[in-house]
């Protein structure tokens, strides 16, 4: 095998193994995938063909990225609107005055 189909072996190797950790949620592997794949050298080489299909699925993962954090956005949007709401809860909670409760017994 050529010095040259190896690496382009290589890089489509590790884009499809980062498109597959961010299938699964897996960004520190996304991450790690794609350190690699820059420090397997430049992509300036690749058949256009070859780089247009990992240009694909680069943009697939920042897609898939980007869905994901808005989807933590939006969570933490709703985590912070609930605890608003028992602040204010607990708030009012903390002004009411105890409510004394006493039991007759009669026999």
């Amino acid at each position: 095998m050529s010095k040259a189909k190896a690496e382009i072996t290589i890089f489509e190797q590790l884009t499809h193994k980062a498109m597959e950790a961010a299938t699964l949620g897996k960004w520190d592997s996304v991450a790690h995938f794609y350190d690699r794949r820059t420090n397997a050298g430049s992509l300036e080489g690749l058949p256009r063909d070859v780089a247009k299909k990992l240009m694909h699925i680069d943009q697939w993962i920042i897609t898939r990225i980007r869905d994901v954090q808005t989807l933590i956005q939006d969570q933490l949007g709703e985590a912070q609107q609930h605890r608003r709401r028992l602040e204010g809860l607990r708030r009012q909670w903390g002004n009411q005055s105890a409510v004394h409760v006493s039991h007759h017994f009669s026999v």
